[in-house]
């Protein structure tokens, strides 16, 4: 690959003997940005779920119920990612870059594909999928409006996802962080206009009046996808014009090499399954809270995003021992690749623990933001005290987890969604929280405890080494 003016270097590992301070530095590199973007989604999450919240509890709902289905779907993006992060990141290990763009190519032929035909069906089955979620009557359009207004830009994302997962690969975070900052600052503002009506505000004694369309949940929807076919955009223009450390060709963007899109999708098969049944047990899950009434599901909805404050940050040191993971054994050094791993975790672990702290002594800080319905903000206070306590082992499933699939065993994390989610969580919630009548405090400390138990499979796992001979 040649110099391009601008284009982003990519944090890799060669076959050496480094020490831990400078494993944490080369982790750090990589975490900061993934961290600062998905902090980035979080603030972008949060914003958007409070400015819905005054909408009411129906439009929450709405959303809440529409999203996991949603993420059910997006789940297949984020495999194809995955595969291509292990796959780019196991070619620059090894030193070479060609086999990386060619790997790139692969990943955007099978993002498009994916992508055309999952947003076909979300927009066909938008009302069904909707009230197979158990939403109240008054809920159902909402949902519905919500759903297919997002469907098209799924195109935009899942090229952003997948790229964003090629340029990670090749210990560039950078990047993705920079398009998904410019794509969620436009989500909010966006949203800011479309979702409520001309009004008058007060700011520093001054009366201004801000314009509004008064779009109401169909403007929140139509905001993100607008904002996501910015970032996608933008991802593919830097891709294609050099400004990577990978660069595509695009005359060569229809060239298929089946052994490198076998070898993707052979990793990003299990952890496509994987999404489904974290993201199918979540809408289980979600069925279950929903039964609880609306003021129930609206409360955990919210503390489920004020949440994502602690888990999105994990996400970013599970980006970071993906890519290390994979590079060290790339370079055949599979004893750095495990030191990586290991440093990713301890730096992702402090960092969850904290905001567990600060889950637990300031919950209502975090419900106040969101909503101002008192009930609402009860429950959802329980909830973030619940899930406080459970933010180590949750750190540990996050981040060994990246490391596990930046070797290629995308299997044994499919394993353990199935053993936690659906054998350990919803067997409980149900036990807990409807046959036993603890209602929302049963569902997430059914919650809690399928935490734990994942993330002492994924401590054992990692510690045993076997990840270290999966071929890629």
């Amino acid at each position: 690959m040649g110099d391009f003016p601008g284009k982003e270097k990519g944090v890799t590992l060669e076959k050496k003997d480094y020490t831990r301070a400078e494993i944490r530095k080369k982790v750090v590199l990589l975490a900061w940005p993934a961290i600062v973007e998905m902090f980035l989604m979080t603030f972008k999450q949060i914003v958007d779920t409070a400015m819905v919240g005054r909408l009411g509890e129906e439009a929450v709902a709405a959303v809440g119920l529409a999203m996991s289905p949603m993420m059910l779907f997006m789940g297949f993006f984020a495999a194809i990612g995955v595969g291509s992060t292990a796959v780019v990141a196991r070619f620059i290990g090894g030193k070479d870059p060609e086999g990386a763009k060619r790997a790139g190519h692969q990943s955007l032929i099978l993002s498009i594909g994916s992508a055309l035909i999952i947003s076909t069906t979300i927009f066909a089955l938008a009302r069904f999928i909707i009230i197979f979620m158990g939403a109240e009557p008054d809920v159902i359009p909402l949902g519905t409006i919500y759903m297919r207004t997002l469907s098209p830009g799924l195109i935009f994302m899942s090229t952003a996802f997948v790229l964003s997962g090629v340029l990670r690969g090749a210990g560039d975070t950078k990047t993705p962080m920079r398009v998904n900052a410019i794509a969620n600052i436009a989500n909010v503002a966006l949203n800011f206009f479309l979702i409520f009506e001309t009004r008058t505000i007060e700011f520093m004694d001054l009366e201004i009046l801000v314009p509004g369309a008064g779009l109401g949940v169909f403007g929140a929807a139509l905001g993100t996808a607008v904002a996501r076919g910015i970032g996608g955009i933008i991802i593919i223009s830097i891709l294609f014009r050099g400004k990577s450390v990978v660069k595509l060709d695009l005359h060569r963007i229809f060239e298929f090499d089946f052994d490198l899109l076998r070898r993707i999708v052979r990793i990003g098969i299990p952890a496509a399954v994987e999404r489904m049944v974290m993201s199918s047990g979540q809408i289980m899950f979600n069925r279950i809270v929903a039964s609880l009434g609306t003021t129930a599901f609206a409360a955990h909805h919210l503390a489920i995003v004020a949440e994502s404050i602690s888990y999105m940050p994990g996400f970013g040191f599970s980006m970071a021992a993906t890519t290390l993971v994979g590079q060290g054994l790339g370079a055949k050094d599979p004893e750095l690749a495990e030191k990586c791993g290991w440093e990713t975790w301890r730096l992702g672990t402090i960092v969850m623990s904290f905001m567990g702290v600060l889950f637990f002594v300031f919950p209502h800080y975090f419900m106040h933001f969101l909503t101002n319905e008192p009930e609402v903000i009860s429950l959802g206070i329980m909830c973030l005290r619940i899930v406080a306590l459970a933010q180590p082992p949750f750190a540990t499933a996050i981040v060994l987890s990246g490391g596990i699939r930046g070797a290629g065993d995308t299997k044994f994390p499919m394993y353990a969604s199935i053993l936690g989610i659906w054998i350990i969580r919803l067997s409980l919630a149900m036990v807990l929280g409807i046959f036993l009548g603890l209602g929302l405090f049963g569902v997430w400390l059914a919650m809690a405890i399928d935490l734990y138990f994942r993330g002492f499979l994924f401590y054992f796992r990692f510690s045993s080494g076997y990840w270290k001979n999966i071929e890629v």
